[in-house]
């Protein structure tokens, strides 16, 4: 009977032991859908959607996607039309975020695509430990042309340290490279 019960114990914590897995800081593509038909655009828009809370991660990565921008596309990104629009709302939402919110609302009809990035799943843990907290959220990405047929959904996951927004410069450079490169 002990045998019995020691051989249970043990496929017991075998079967259902977590598994330690590493937390690695850094972006990934997890969904790349792309029609066969897309082609590098001359002009895009970006629409942030979400809580008004994300403003600040919003507003880094504006200034992450212009820089990439302007670094990959060199002489040819002042003929190159890029805008964003903050499509961000909440139901009690805190008015210093407000106030950081462009109110220049461009025409989405004068863009060759859209490009709407919004944030899911984030989770936290470890907050105790500041610098050390980890998160972990997707960053979705729609483009449409004019005529808002999707042309690409890609889904990138981010795993960082401390705020949400140490991960910008590398989620602005796969943004790049999914908008800009077939």
């Amino acid at each position: 009977m002990k045998i019995i019960v020691l051989i249970v114990l043990v496929y017991s914590l075998n079967a259902f032991s977590q598994k330690s897995e590493k937390f690695e800081p850094g972006v990934r593509i997890i969904e790349n859908e792309k029609i066969d038909e897309y082609n590098k655009p001359k002009s895009i828009l970006f629409i942030f959607k979400g809580h008004t809370h994300y403003i600040y991660y919003f507003l880094d990565l504006k200034k992450r996607l212009q820089k990439t921008f302007k670094k990959n596309l060199k002489k040819d990104f002042k003929n190159f039309k890029l805008n964003f629009n903050y499509d961000l709302n909440a139901k009690n939402p805190l008015e210093v975020d407000l106030r950081n919110i462009p109110s220049n609302k461009y025409n989405e009809r004068e863009y060759e695509l859209i490009c709407q990035i919004s944030i899911s799943d984030i989770k936290g843990w470890d907050d105790h430990l500041i610098k050390k907290r980890k998160q972990y959220y997707n960053i979705n990405v729609e483009i449409k042309d004019v005529d808002s047929r999707l042309l690409t959904v890609v889904k990138l996951n981010v795993n960082s340290y401390y705020t949400i927004i140490t991960q910008n410069k590398e989620s602005g450079k796969l943004i790049y490279s999914v908008v800009m490169e077939n």
